[in-house]
């Protein structure tokens, strides 16, 4: 939907670096919004009917290959 424009997300930075690096997405620079130090819950649920899309397919594979954690701009650990 992000990528659509329909709106703005909180996004782990180590799994859009390509979409920040390329112009893809923006990040917003927010001062009611300064840093990210608590913990965000991300599930995946589809149904086993029906085969996952590719933006399904994607996401479930960066969740299971990649610890998800956020960086700040000066690219340090904001969560445990």
């Amino acid at each position: 939907m992000v990528r659509a424009g329909l709106g703005w997300a909180t996004l782990p930075r180590q799994l859009i670096q390509r979409e920040l690096g390329n112009g893809e997405l923006v990040e917003l620079q927010l001062s009611a919004y300064p840093h990210t130090d608590w913990q965000i819950g991300v599930d995946l649920l589809w149904a086993r009917q029906r085969p996952l899309g590719t933006a399904e397919r994607w996401l479930k594979e960066k969740l299971q290959a990649t610890k998800v954690y956020e960086r700040d701009r000066n690219g340090q650990i904001t969560t445990l």
